[in-house]
């Protein structure tokens, strides 16, 4: 059984991703799968698979704080 937490606006319902859907995602990428084949195989939105992937993927920039330069 998988556990996902829902959110309600006043026009739209959102659901989070659950572990299983993400390993699925990295699974489908890594087999060649683009996002868009990936976010219809899910049910998903395009732009779910994509910021879920750029959350995951794309390593953060450290932030430079006072005068180092």
């Amino acid at each position: 059984m998988v556990l996902t937490k829902k959110y309600t606006t006043s026009s739209r319902t959102f659901k989070h991703l659950s572990e299983f859907e993400r390993g699925q995602i990295y699974a489908l990428l890594k087999e060649g799968y683009s996002q868009a084949e990936i976010a219809k195989k899910l049910g998903r939105h395009r732009s779910t698979i994509s910021r879920e992937i750029k959350r995951r993927f794309i390593p953060k920039r450290e932030s430079h704080t006072g005068s180092d330069h």
